[in-house]
């Protein structure tokens, strides 16, 4: 029962944040910060930000947990983005019309990308986390 609460309390955090955060940039900071660098910068480091911070919390879940929680929440707020920028109350110019297709593509393309650097930062945050728990391991060994 102590997990399942910890789980939930990890998915939730990372659903909540990460969905808020194109919602946010959507309404606030769309003229501000370069949507480029907030697709594949910022985005992803939200995401790896929260699961740094639930590591070293007490929470006591393995990593392959936390890295879950992260890719759902990422594919949800691709749902939320969806949603976002297919906005059928926007006003067209006259005579032209609706073009879902590509917005769809769109989103899909900027998906797939995040994906790929979220896998990459995840990929290497996972070698620190082995890394840190060995040199961790060691100097307990030593200590003793």
């Amino acid at each position: 029962m102590y997990k399942h609460k910890n789980s939930f309390i990890v998915a939730a955090t990372n659903i909540i944040i990460v969905c808020l955060a194109p919602i946010i940039y959507e309404s606030m900071l769309t003229n501000t910060i370069n949507i480029a660098l907030f697709h594949f910068v910022i985005f992803p480091l939200i995401i790896i930000f929260i699961n740094i911070v639930f590591w070293f919390t007490k929470l006591k879940l393995q990593i392959y947990q936390h890295l879950l929680w992260a890719y759902v929440a990422f594919f949800l707020s691709v749902i939320v983005s969806f949603v976002l920028i297919i906005d059928p109350s926007q006003e067209m110019p006259p005579g032209e019309t609706f073009v879902l297709h590509a917005d769809v593509l769109y989103v899909f393309f900027i998906a797939t990308l995040q994906f790929i650097v979220l896998f990459f930062l995840n990929v290497i945050l996972y070698i620190a986390y082995i890394i840190l728990k060995k040199i961790l391991k060691r100097r307990l060994l030593k200590n003793q």
